[in-house]
């Protein structure tokens, strides 16, 4: 099957992380890719579990630190604590998926797709991005963006050309994937 692709989208507080990779995910949709996504919740407080009074919620209280529900249709599985991203992406990758989306974790590096608000508050997080597969601009960049990047730049409204670049790069680094463990 090969190793998942692994895609970063990275940017600030409602730059349009979630947006980004629910498009992305319609489009894997169609080609038939198992796609997980992984998602840093940066706010500092507890994610809710949203089962209250439920068995899960009963498990957890008498000590559980990780439970699963399942049923023929879906499952859930949470925590006390927080999965390291690296565990994260071990335990979907033992679950069999093509790609991986994680949105957030700016400060760990993997390809990705820089979400850019503003540019001149936004230009720490394109110059400290190590492997940008593209980045995505709210407004119309100036010129100093561009001069310091080689990467694939567009703006947000041109949501067909940066979807075809992400798509394609996706495709084709599961492909090389696939083939490197045919070999």
């Amino acid at each position: 099957m090969g190793s998942p692709v692994i895609l970063q989208v990275v940017g600030y507080q409602n730059s349009g992380k979630t947006t980004l990779i629910s498009k992305l995910l319609k489009e894997l949709g169609k080609r038939h890719f198992q796609t997980g996504v992984i998602k840093h919740h940066g706010h500092g407080n507890c994610v809710d579990f949203n089962d209250s009074g439920k068995d899960t919620e009963q498990h957890r209280n008498a000590g559980a630190n990780i439970t699963c529900v399942t049923s023929y249709n879906n499952s859930i599985l949470t925590m006390d604590s927080e999965l390291p991203l690296n565990k994260a992406i071990a335990l979907y990758e033992t679950l069999e998926m093509d790609c991986i989306l994680i949105e957030g974790y700016k400060h760990i590096p993997y390809p990705r797709v820089v979400l850019l608000r503003n540019e001149i508050e936004d230009m720490d997080l394109l110059l400290n991005s190590h492997e940008v597969i593209a980045a995505i601009h709210s407004n119309k960049p100036k010129g100093t963006i561009l001069q310091e990047s080689n990467n694939p730049h567009f703006m947000r409204d041109d949501e067909e050309l940066w979807l075809n670049c992400l798509i394609t790069y996706i495709t084709q680094e599961h492909r090389r994937r696939v083939d490197h463990e045919n070999v």
